[in-house]
């Protein structure tokens, strides 16, 4: 996975960061309006990718700090030169894994992931070793697809492009 994200894939993402921003302009909206981030929060971004939602919770915790962590130093670099531009000075970017990364205990507020998390290899290992930077009382807001077979906007897309075949779903598409 981490050789994938750090190289081809995170390329792809990089190179059409604008266009996949834009892909989720409903979602994300509505993601970012029901995460209750406040002024002076600590944030943590898993699988932060070019690094909107990250740039999103900073304007939110002006007063606070965000940590975006990600796979692709090709992603981070993008998401750091647009933090910059941004003006925002509240955020930092660190490439490594979720699943091992050394988290400063109990050092966060708010745990956030706007489709990041659903890529953990081993999702015990990452969200135990998350827990451990996490305040005791704080919070965590995921943003993921479910199973296929639970999305009804991808049945009904399938449904309409087999047109009555039998078609197969690829392995990744069920997940």
């Amino acid at each position: 996975m981490a050789a994938a994200w750090d190289g081809e894939e995170g390329d792809e993402w990089t190179e059409n960061a604008e266009r996949y921003d834009a892909t989720d302009r409903w979602i994300g909206a509505r993601f970012e309006a029901l995460v209750d981030i406040a002024d002076g929060d600590h944030v943590l971004d898993l699988g932060c990718g070019t690094g909107k939602v990250t740039r999103a919770a900073a304007r939110r915790a002006s007063s606070g700090s965000v940590l975006g962590i990600d796979l692709s130093s090709r992603m981070l670099d993008h998401a750091r030169c647009q933090s910059e531009q941004e003006g925002l000075t509240n955020v930092r970017y660190v490439q490594g894994d979720a699943q091992v990364h050394p988290f400063e205990p109990e050092g966060f507020d708010i745990v956030i992931s706007s489709f990041g998390a659903m890529f953990f290899v081993d999702p015990v290992a990452a969200f135990i070793n998350v827990g451990r930077g996490l305040r005791g009382n704080g919070r965590i807001a995921f943003l993921a697809w479910q199973r296929f077979e639970n999305n009804e906007w991808l049945t009904e897309i399938f449904g309409a492009v087999a047109a009555g075949r039998d078609l197969r779903l690829s392995s990744w598409i069920r997940g």
